[in-house]
């Protein structure tokens, strides 16, 4: 994975010397390929004027190294998440023109603070935004269609070519097909608060209204769980969580909210990647990332995973679902933190990383689906962590499709240590 100032905000590509020599090096110790972000804030400065100059030209050095690239077409913010090294924001005209004036366009919580890393769903249809045609406006999916189809033009050689092998398609924050329940932004979460749901735009709560009528309870409508705490609540701290009150999670209320929420993300999914797939055509090996949330697995409610948008409780494997929109699509199912091991996270919540990489790795595997992986924190020089790597990369003797390195830096490339655990890496993966 490529630095995330790779590209510099003006859409030049940043000490393009170095990065040819970086390339080079990671290509002698064995590397397939890179994984790059696109940046929708950079390659679009303009309704509907791209430029893609510094993608081809790091593109072009891949190509003369050797090495594979997989564009992640990241249509979120960078700079309010873990690991996040530079500020990238959405499109500056977003915010100028629409955001600004009508700040119900970004997910929002119960309190009334708005998440900017990335449009709400419940906009995906809403023909607010501006195109290079002052009289009609476009939508959320159509400005991310274009996207996808002045990519597909610019790259065509690459993508025929081989040197594009996958397409990642961006489908929330960080990347990632979930909603931004758990902030770092202005101190709202830490480790490991539940986060908060995030459907309290204008939007998203009519869409909840509506739901509610149509199952016959319009006061299920009216806002979401009341007593489902905070960013950094823990779970048998609300009731909303909690195993034995009467309007928990596994409620009837609890079941409806819950199901309409996880669907309303499932659905955003479908429409991007069904539109993905019409551009990059049937041939082309898509992917999308879901968040590695392992943070009060051990618990019935899996309070973390459900305000990400993630149905999976001990009664309930939502990733089935997801893993079948996937299918739909032939997606490769992407996913995190194949390097943790449980008792190395801390005893006090509920934490199963282990378990939920093996279980999102079966529920695409039995579906057919490719499954691709990525360390969720650094790991330089840690042999242990490529042990476990391999481990959490085959079951039943069938292995994982791809595994990314978080990330291509200084201080990997400046220490021969760091060097060498990288390549035993490689090499393990490669001899599954």
């Amino acid at each position: 994975m490529m630095p995330l100032n790779t590209v510099n905000s003006d859409g030049s590509l940043n000490n393009p010397e170095k990065i040819y020599d970086y390339l080079q090096r990671v290509k002698q110790v064995g590397t397939d390929g890179i994984m790059i972000d696109v940046w929708w804030g950079i390659i679009e400065p303009s309704p509907q004027q791209y430029n893609f100059n510094a993608y081809m030209q790091l593109f072009t050095m891949c190509r003369q190294v050797g090495l594979k690239v997989e564009p992640v077409l990241s249509f979120h913010q960078c700079g309010t998440n873990v690991g996040d090294a530079c500020y990238i924001p959405l499109p500056l005209w977003i915010h100028q023109v629409v955001g600004d004036k009508n700040p119900e366009i970004f997910y929002t919580d119960q309190n009334g603070h708005r998440d900017r890393e990335y449009l709400s769903l419940g906009v995906d249809s809403e023909a607010l935004f501006p195109s290079n045609d002052s009289r009609r406006n476009r939508t959320p999916l159509e400005m991310y269609e274009q996207v996808m189809i002045q990519f597909n033009a610019t790259f065509s050689s690459f993508i025929k070519g081989g040197v594009i092998d996958t397409i990642e398609i961006g489908l929330g924050p960080a990347g990632e097909m979930r909603y931004p329940s758990y902030q770092l932004q202005d101190n709202m979460w830490s480790f490991p608060g539940i986060g908060a749901f995030q459907c309290y735009d204008r939007y998203m709560l009519q869409d909840l209204a509506k739901a509610a009528r149509e199952v016959g309870h319009p006061e299920w409508g009216k806002t979401g769980p009341a007593n489902a705490g905070n960013y950094n609540s823990r779970p048998f701290e609300t009731g909303f969580f909690s195993e034995n009150t009467f309007d928990n999670y596994d409620s009837s209320y609890g079941k409806f909210f819950i199901g309409w929420y996880t669907a309303k993300l499932i659905q955003h999914g479908d429409a991007i990647l069904g539109r993905a797939r019409s551009v990059f055509g049937q041939s082309s090996k898509l992917a999308t990332k879901i968040a590695g949330i392992h943070w009060w697995y051990y618990t019935w409610s899996h309070a973390a995973e459900l305000t990400a948008g993630y149905y999976n409780t001990i009664h309930y494997n939502g990733y089935i679902d997801i893993a079948k929109m996937f299918k739909k699509h032939n997606v490769e199912f992407q996913f995190t933190c194949l390097e943790m091991k449980d008792r190395e996270q801390p005893s006090d919540c509920a934490c199963g990383p282990e378990e939920l990489v093996a279980l999102t790795r079966e529920s695409a595997f039995n579906l057919g689906l490719k499954y691709g992986g990525e360390n969720a924190l650094e790991i330089l020089g840690n042999y242990a962590a490529n042990q476990q790597i391999a481990k959490q990369s085959i079951s039943d003797g069938k292995s994982i499709s791809s595994f990314t390195f978080l990330r291509m830096s200084d201080e990997l490339m400046a220490s021969s240590q760091y060097m060498g655990s990288y390549a035993n890496l490689v090499y393990v993966m490669h001899n599954l």
